[in-house]
């Protein structure tokens, strides 16, 4: 019988784990939109023409399409119908009712605070069209607008009612086995119809007030206004290539603004951006044409060159030139922001960005826009594409050094997404999240000084986890430890430290993240955390590597090498073992011949790394001599002939140059103590790299990552 949670724990699962929180947001958001109408109100619009079905909470699917499409079954007929013509609900984008996991974390506290403040408040007064010049042509046939308008959205159109419809002709289904099921059901929705007939009667007569309004509106509004006119081929052609001759052209304007309904395009749900393009080519005109050439026309107003930076840019903005060039600018990047968060067509996002590089230090002008700018970035960063990826890594390297006020929030959004990432790592995602690590490594070493307190406040976060867990030895406690996003978050700050510990001083972070490399290694024992172990020693090697000091590896692996023999059955069992994503084997797979196979290649892997990084130094014969007993143990007393091979082969190549380094020593006569002599032993040998187990050491590195076997 399972063991009933206690208080704390029942608490804490309630506020801290991810499927109650997600389960906790989705009942806020349904609780959001579950009043009802009181009595004697009507139901309001949106719930029963507007809203797709599947978009709505539950009551409100209840009092509104559903309970019209009920009512048709119960009484047989056409209800709500006239004429014999369908009610198709329109899409709409409601987004209360998404729900965004992207920030929350496994490991509560370990992330960065972020500062949420109001974005886009400087861009607030550019929602709307810029005024255009009546003079820049249009090239139109009025005649030919209405067909034009017709061509646009025609396929797409006749796709979605298809789905829509079918989508409809399901839930008719299910309602009507509801009802023959349950006669109760169908009574209960008898009552609404008295409301609905109401419904249909005001609507009826806002109906024909809104026709009246529309009418004198048609009046007002005649083909003069920017959004009345289709755009043709000709008509963009010609802005462009007035806008390229002379960039004080008005056909700026009309461009800008052009670009704006492109940027908007099947977003919102007045449809009249959306009727302005005669074809996608004219889109796709648009588009390019501003992306491409929009930061030569802006710099040519400014008068800017293409090394300008914040300061100049920000003394510009005194100046009257930038009080005519404002106005646009805003629109422009306001849009393309709009546009990149719009896009999902991976390519296109990529060359988005690739031009809106060009542009970034104009975003110095609008901090709350560069803010904006930052937070879309990281998002297409950890998006998994290779391409996007890098295209959005490229930007924001671009925005934190041309724009130090935005330095401080890229440092915290790319550890926090890093995080976010490192949640679940499988075999589709490793090598994605071996990018991130190298992109976070090259954003913080940008400033070195700034990123060290950060990865100093991050590894004392770590260090209080780990004492804790030793501490109480609780489950939930070392859940935290033995966790993808705990050792993530080590393994990025010993790539820290390997890449800058010999410029700067990083001793009191190196000598935190060693202590918690150690304190992880000794708590977590046996056979099953062997691949959490390999992971361990690899990062030790990579600290000794950068710091030349010496640590007892082998001693953290062989107490894991440990294994009882193998049955003939489970000898011809194969399972495909990949430690890279994993921490902790399955019991399952503790007994497999597969399974034992990986644990001695990999450690001869991490072994062979860690002799050949001594294997020029005096005291070699010293470090071999443990490390050599228990390798010859281990080779007596596996019995998996395929590996009798392997682990022969190191223990030859080890006994070779322990001898090699002792006939070298003989020859010798300085002490011990001179650590000039000491560091100067055999250095024309290992510049030259001729040595056996030198050539031994490539050679296994070059097998393993043929086989894919490579650890974070």
């Amino acid at each position: 019988m399972a063991k009933k949670l206690g208080k704390k724990a029942r608490k804490f699962a309630r506020k801290n784990l991810q499927s109650a929180a997600k389960r906790n947001r989705k009942i806020r958001n349904q609780f959001n939109h579950r009043r009802g109408p009181r009595r004697g109100e009507s139901l309001p619009p949106t719930l029963l023409t507007s809203a797709p079905l599947f978009a709505l909470p539950v009551r409100a699917r209840l009092q509104g399409g559903l309970i019209e499409s009920l009512l048709e079954l119960v009484s047989g007929g056409s209800a709500g119908r006239e004429d014999g013509d369908e009610d198709v609900p329109q899409r709409v984008h409601d987004s209360t009712m998404v729900t965004n996991d992207e920030d929350a974390t496994l490991i509560h506290g370990l992330e960065f605070p972020e500062d949420d403040a109001e974005l886009d408040a400087d861009l607030s007064d550019s929602d709307g069209y810029l005024s255009e010049d009546p003079g820049c042509p249009y090239y139109s046939d009025s005649e030919d607008e209405k067909a034009d308008k017709d061509c646009i959205m025609e396929d797409g159109l006749d796709r979605q009612n298809d789905d829509m419809n079918r989508d409809i002709k399901k839930q008719k289904k299910k309602l009507k086995k509801l009802l023959d099921k349950d006669p109760e059901f169908a009574n209960f929705l008898e009552k609404w119809q008295s409301e609905l007939e109401s419904y249909r009667s005001n609507k009826e007569d806002s109906d024909e007030d809104g026709m009246d309004s529309m009418d004198d509106d048609d009046d007002s509004n005649d083909g003069n206004s920017p959004n009345a006119k289709v755009l043709k081929s000709k008509t963009i052609s010609e802005w462009c290539l007035l806008v390229s001759k002379d960039p004080k052209s008005p056909a700026l304007r009309n461009l800008l603004n052009a670009f704006r309904d492109a940027c908007r395009y099947g977003v919102h749900s007045d449809g009249l951006s959306m009727q302005r393009f005669q074809n996608a080519r004219v889109f796709y005109q648009i588009i390019t044409f501003v992306l491409s050439e929009s930061d030569n026309v802006f710099r040519a107003l400014l008068e800017i060159q293409d090394d300008a930076n914040k300061g100049k840019i920000m003394n510009l903005r005194n100046s009257k030139k930038w009080q005519t060039v404002d106005p646009l600018l805003k629109s422009y990047l306001r849009n393309s922001l709009d546009l990149l968060s719009q896009l999902t067509d991976n390519k296109i996002l990529a060359f988005v960005l690739t031009r809106l590089r060009a542009s970034v230090v104009l975003f110095s002008a609008y901090p709350s826009t560069s803010s904006r700018l930052v937070k879309i970035l990281f998002r297409l960063w950890a998006s998994g594409d290779q391409s996007l990826s890098l295209s959005a890594f490229l930007m924001i390297r671009e925005v934190s050094s041309l724009l130090p006020d935005c330095l401080d929030l890229c440092l915290t959004k790319s550890y926090n997404t890093y995080l976010g990432s490192t949640k679940l790592v499988n075999d589709r995602n490793t090598k994605h999240i071996y990018f991130l690590i190298d992109c976070l490594v090259e954003l913080y070493s940008l400033d070195v000084q700034k990123s060290y307190e950060r990865a100093v406040t991050s590894v004392e976060q770590l260090n209080a986890i780990l004492r804790q867990a030793f501490k109480t030895k609780e489950k939930e406690d070392l859940r935290k430890i033995d966790n993808w996003q705990y050792i993530s978050c080590v393994n990025l700050w010993v790539r820290f430290l390997c890449c800058h510990y010999k410029d700067y001083n990083l001793h009191p972070l190196f000598s935190e993240v060693l202590q918690v490399i150690r304190g992880v290694a000794h708590l977590f024992r046996g056979t099953r955390y062997l691949p959490l172990r390999l992971r361990l020693v690899q990062m030790l090697n990579d600290l000794s590597t950068c710091s030349q000091m010496f640590y007892p590896i082998p001693s953290l692996l062989f107490d894991c090498l440990e294994f009882r023999e193998v049955s003939q059955k489970e000898q011809t069992q194969r399972t495909k073992i990949n430690f890279s994503s994993l921490l902790k084997v399955p019991k399952n797979l503790l007994k497999s011949r597969d399974f034992q196979e990986e644990c001695v290649l990999s450690a001869i892997q991490v072994l062979s790394a860690h002799f050949a990084q001594w294997s020029y130094h005096v005291s070699f014969p010293e470090v071999a001599t443990i490390p050599l007993f228990l390798l010859k143990r281990l080779h007596e007393q596996t019995t998996i002939e395929s590996l009798h091979r392997p682990i022969k082969r190191l223990i030859d190549q080890v006994t070779e140059n322990k001898d090699f380094i002792q006939r070298k020593r003989e020859v010798v006569s300085f002490s011990p103590n001179d650590k000039a002599s000491v560091d100067s032993f055999l250095q024309e040998e290992k510049f030259s790299r001729n040595a056996s187990f030198t050539r031994f050491y490539a050679s296994v590195a070059e097998n393993c990552q043929t086989k894919g076997r490579k650890t974070l």
